[in-house]
This record gives structure tokens, C-alpha cells and sequence, in this order.
């Protein structure tokens, strides 16, 4: 009988993956969690930031849009710049989760744009 092979070593984290309504973000100083789920105010808030300059943005999300515990662990952190890009994540996530909310649909979804040709229309169908 032939020994057994050992389990492959699982590989690192990636530095940002979402589990259910939460950013998990892995950093030199531990895995942070942020939470996705924002209410409708704040979701509007979010909306209007394409209004702002580019600069003003990762205030804007620390200030107006994160829980202030989220606020808190961010602005705790010794890497700014890990911060930073936290930030611009959860915002990408925040996106996504308000296109999935809208209808949309993902880009991983084939449509008649892929076929090729227009999909059948069930109203040309019985057009006598």
C-alpha cells in the first residue's frame, strides 16, 4: 500500500475577499473587517461621490459612508497606505453590491451580445 500523500499547504489569503456582507482585509497588522451593509442615506452619499475630486474621496468614505467602528479601525492603522487601499475596495464592493441590487447583471453572465446574433424576441414570434 502507498503512503498517503500529504495535504497541500494552503496558500496565503488574498489581500482582499468578501465573505456575506463583509470586506475582509488581510494586513500586517491582522485581518480587518468592514462591513458592506449601509443604509439608504448613506447610500445616497455614496452615489454623489462621483461629484467629487478624486483627492477628496477617501475622506469622504471615512467621514460619510463607513460605521464609525469600520472608521475606527482604518484610521487606527499604521499603514496609511494599505488604509488607502482599503478604502478604494470597499467603495469597488460597495459598487458592486448596489449594481447586483439594481438588476444588473454580472459580466460572467452570458447574453445574446456572446451568441453571436440578437436573441429571439417573444413578440416578433406572433405577429399575425
Amino acid at each position: 500500500m502507498a503512503p498517503a500523500k500529504p495535504k497541500p499547504e494552503p496558500g496565503p489569503k488574498p489581500d482582499f475577499f468578501v465573505v456575506e456582507d463583509h470586506l475582509k482585509c488581510q494586513t500586517s497588522e491582522g485581518e480587518i473587517s468592514l462591513d458592506l451593509r449601509i443604509p439608504i442615506e448613506r447610500l445616497e452619499l455614496f452615489m454623489d461621490m462621483d461629484e467629487l475630486d478624486e483627492k477628496q474621496i477617501p475622506k469622504y468614505l471615512r467621514e460619510q459612508i463607513l460605521w464609525p467602528e469600520d472608521r475606527d479601525k482604518i484610521v487606527n492603522m499604521r499603514d496609511g497606505a494599505k488604509a488607502f487601499a482599503m478604502l478604494m475596495r470597499f467603495a469597488e464592493e460597495v459598487g458592486n453590491r448596489m449594481g447586483a441590487s439594481l438588476g444588473e447583471s454580472s459580466p460572467s453572465t452570458s447574453s445574446s451580445e456572446g451568441t453571436g446574433g440578437p436573441s429571439d424576441s417573444t413578440s416578433d414570434a406572433t405577429s399575425d
